[in-house]
């Protein structure tokens, strides 16, 4: 019998984003099933994420809620049981990932609930409303009238799953399509008046190897010899701030929270990572992996002195990441997801950033628009494993003090 295989997404979906390609189970397995895949099925499932960063097993629809952490763990035996934004969902507000009042699965804790609208009696919850940001949550300057009639739409925020603060982020995050919205396609935006047609509500990623690609040699060796230090509790630190168009920074300074107004922290528990990050299964190929918004000072190595520059001017900092990061937002370097019913996504976390994407919020009441995303996303126990290697610099995992 036939085993686990994928194929590429077609070269017209791929473009340039080195993103994207369809699992195909085994054979006589509609449903997948863990305990029938063989090592080597599992080892093909692990090559075709790794190699292409998000890859999708289609008609999963009536999939067990239980099945997803089991499917984490095939690709990080390290991930703990516990999903990356903690044991409950966010709901303290000032947190800004509380706005989505994302839930929880009673019987999968680890697996969120996120979306649009208000349902009742689901999955063991009496009442649940989820909420799909509006763009005037995240942009400095709002789509106008006319882009939004248009059908224009933007990046929220590029992000990896992690809150960079105790728990380390997680080697993958699945999402699985309960209920997908009926919508025409929006316009994703892009400079230039460029565009890009995408399913309302799209999933949007973009690879970091392809990001690191497209630096100067003079920007790949200081991202090489440089660690991250993101800010402390760092998504109440922004949640007063608005992004960029692109969703890639925060462009203006002076709404963040002073960190002595912060809900208590320590440095130790502050997240520190390296710019560019090693992959499990492509140990040549460097991946650009940075937060944009979240990032709080540079320590940059000169790998010819072995002396180090600290650069702890946030706004400073924000447009050092920035004017590396910009040059990965075009048309053919995004993957946009096409979400149906019964998809079952499974992305790397550490290979790329996504972003939600879409206006969706003006239909929550009508039953056809609803929508329905599960999403499990774990801590892992192993830190990101920086590409070059300086001890001091390139280290991992959270602030040493």
């Amino acid at each position: 019998m036939a085993g686990l295989n994928f194929e590429l997404l077609r070269p017209e979906i791929r473009q340039d984003s080195a993103i994207g390609a369809e699992i195909h189970l085994p054979e006589g397995m509609s449903m997948l099933d863990l305990d029938r895949l063989t090592e080597t099925d599992k080892e093909s499932l692990r090559q075709a994420l790794f190699e292409n960063q998000v890859v999708v097993i289609k008609n999963q629809k009536g999939i067990d809620p239980t099945v997803l952490p089991q499917l984490a763990r095939v690709f990080d035996s390290t991930a703990s049981n516990i999903h990356s934004a903690g044991e409950k969902a966010v709901s303290d507000p000032k947190n800004i990932l509380s706005a989505y009042k994302a839930g929880r699965i009673p019987r999968a804790p680890q697996v969120g609930i996120i979306g649009s609208g208000k349902f009742q009696d689901y999955e063991g919850l009496d009442e649940l409303e989820v909420i799909h940001l509006d763009h005037t949550m995240f942009h400095e300057t709002p789509l106008g009238p006319e882009e939004l009639s248009q059908g224009y739409t933007r990046p929220y925020r590029w992000h990896m799953d992690t809150p960079f603060y105790e728990r380390l982020p997680g080697e993958v995050t699945i999402l699985h399509s309960v209920r997908v919205p009926n919508l025409p396609d929006q316009k994703l935006q892009f400079p230039e008046g460029k565009h890009k047609e995408v399913a309302a509500g799209a999933t949007a990623f973009f690879s970091g190897a392809r990001a690191f690609s497209l630096l100067t040699p003079e920007e790949r060796e200081f991202a090489l010899n440089t660690t991250v230090t993101y800010a402390p509790q760092a998504y109440e630190f922004i949640r007063h701030c608005k992004g960029s168009d692109d969703g890639l920074t925060v462009p203006c300074w002076g709404r963040e929270v002073p960190v002595d107004r912060l809900s208590a922290w320590t440095w130790e528990n502050v997240a520190e990572h390296p710019m560019v990050w090693r992959s499990p299964m492509n140990p040549d190929r460097p991946f650009l992996q940075v937060h944009g918004c979240c990032v709080f000072k540079l320590t940059t190595r000169d790998p010819q002195t072995g002396s180090t520059t600290v650069i702890d001017d946030v706004e400073e900092v924000r447009k050092i990441v920035y004017n590396m990061q910009k040059k990965i937002y075009a048309p053919e370097n995004i993957y946009a997801h096409r979400w149906e019913e019964g998809d079952v996504v499974i992305f790397h976390n550490r290979g790329v950033m996504h972003s939600i994407t879409g206006q969706l919020s003006q239909y929550r009441e009508d039953e056809d628009k609803k929508r329905i995303l599960w999403q499990c996303t774990m801590t892992s126990k192993t830190p990101p494993q920086p590409f070059r290697e300086y001890p001091g610099v390139n280290g991992s995992g959270f602030v040493k003090v």
